[in-house]
């Protein structure tokens, strides 16, 4: 299925995802920010089985491989927006909730390159002569260095703090659960669309 329909979808969720984080943050509402954050976890985990559902299932046709290549640049557009979001969401908190926190404008920084080198890569996947899926390792240790990240974030104890970094927690939190859904879900899809280009001997 086409991202295209539902790109807008995801878009808004996002922008007003993180709006309602930096009002929370504002006001000091943990429950909006974490519900803000929820929300869109979830539009993008939706998003990303609706698109990918028909390839676990369905007969491919003759061109498989045309059709593994378009779903993984869909998932690689949809990664870049959870890292987008992050980066809104840690700008928009540490600049204008006033709410302090040093490293914030870091983060900021880091998530936005990270989203600008993933839809700068699914640029160039459509140029000619570069349609072909990236690995399935690339997928299972973006998948695990995110997991590694997330033991960290609830092992320290660093989502009951009190402190400014209460919101980038959040942040950290629930983008990476949604990043580790949605790798699931490619090495999914990818398992399943390469059985079908190369299928077992019998």
């Amino acid at each position: 299925m086409s991202l295209q329909p539902l790109i807008a979808l995801v878009v808004v969720t996002l922008v007003l995802s993180a709006g309602a984080i930096t009002y929370g943050a504002m006001h000091n509402v943990r429950t909006l920010a974490v519900a803000a954050a929820v929300a869109f976890a979830i539009a993008v985990i939706l998003v990303t089985g609706r698109v990918n559902r028909p390839h676990w299932t369905a007969h491919e046709g003759d061109r498989p491989d045309r059709t593994l290549f378009h779903a993984m640049r869909r998932n690689t557009r949809l990664a870049a927006l959870v890292y987008a979001w992050a980066a809104l969401s840690f700008y928009a908190v540490y600049g204008l909730s006033g709410v302090k926190w040093q490293h914030g404008f870091q983060y900021g920084t880091a998530a936005a390159l990270i989203a600008g080198g993933l839809l700068y890569y699914v640029h160039r996947m459509g140029e000619p002569g570069r349609d072909v899926a990236p690995p399935r390792a690339l997928t299972v240790l973006h998948g695990l260095a995110v997991a590694g990240g997330l033991v960290f974030l609830i092992a320290s104890g660093k989502l009951a703090t009190l402190k400014g970094d209460w919101p980038a927690n959040y942040i950290f939190l629930f983008g990476g659960l949604t990043l580790v859904s949605l790798c699931a879900i490619s090495y999914r899809t990818q398992a399943r669309l390469e059985r079908s280009i190369s299928p077992p001997a019998a």
